[in-house]
């Protein structure tokens, strides 16, 4: 039995996605991932084509999973990804935040597909 089947997950809201709050958690959580920035393309990917669950959009509505490739476009080296995974000065924050949603979508997805427990926790 396929341990992903039959889940269904919504896409986390925008605004709730880049709030201050969630999205320090994302980051927190991408950076406690060992996935070199290069690899990354590649996690996301597997991970999206192996889930035989359900994804609809913040209205309930089927959302369809664009593809990886698409949505990083020509960045193959994930330099974004370095740069999202850059800490401030003290190493507790982002240096700088991200607007790019669809990308912070993607990484949000992975986790609450296949981390669903550390993803539980971005929204408290």
């Amino acid at each position: 039995m396929n341990y992903w089947a039959k889940r269904k997950i919504q896409l986390t809201n925008p605004n709730q996605l880049l709030s201050e709050h969630y999205y320090r958690r994302l980051w927190l959580a991408t950076r406690n991932i060992e996935i070199g920035r290069r690899e990354w393309l590649d996690e996301l990917a597997d991970t999206f084509r192996d889930f035989d669950g359900e994804i609809t959009d913040v209205f309930g509505q089927p959302y369809e999973l664009p593809l990886v490739d698409d949505v990083f476009g020509d960045d193959t080296d994930m330099r974004w990804m370095g740069y999202y995974l850059t800490p401030d000065i003290g190493g507790d924050c982002p240096k700088t935040k991200s607007t790019k949603v669809e990308r912070l979508q993607l990484l949000d997805l992975y986790f609450r597909i296949k981390h669903p427990k550390v993803a539980a926790h971005f929204g408290k």
